[in-house]
């Protein structure tokens, strides 16, 4: 199997570590919230899918929407739960405290103390 290959398999595995039915768990939460924040902020109601809150999120200019529309995308790909930095899992009770969690907690502890020894 040529090196490539190799990798590809590797990473398909590590984005496969979310079952689907939790995978669909989190997009209907996330998809929730965006449509909680484009009632409560922007005054907009959206009675349809995934793909119509997303179009309706685009249409504003506001971080938290984007990044909630990202962590629909990381749903798409299946690399939702997944720590950006290391690729390890991100805890359950951290996802459902914070649906848009990118960092596992080691990350997220590195980050913070190199930024504050950075000061």
């Amino acid at each position: 199997m040529p090196l490539f290959e190799a990798i590809g398999t590797q990473l398909e595995h590590r984005h496969s570590k979310m079952k689907s039915e939790e995978l669909s768990k989190y997009e209907k939460l996330v998809v929730q919230k965006l449509r909680d924040i484009l009632l409560a902020k922007h005054g907009v109601s959206v009675d349809g899918g995934k793909e119509l809150v997303l179009q309706e999120a685009a249409r504003f200019d506001c971080p938290e929407l984007n990044e909630i529309a990202f962590a629909l995308r990381r749903i798409e790909k299946g690399i939702y739960g997944q720590c950006v930095i290391c690729r390890h899992e991100i805890p359950s009770e951290v996802l459902e405290s914070n649906l848009t969690a990118r960092l596992c907690p080691s990350c997220q502890t590195a980050i913070h103390e190199k930024s504050d020894t950075a000061r």
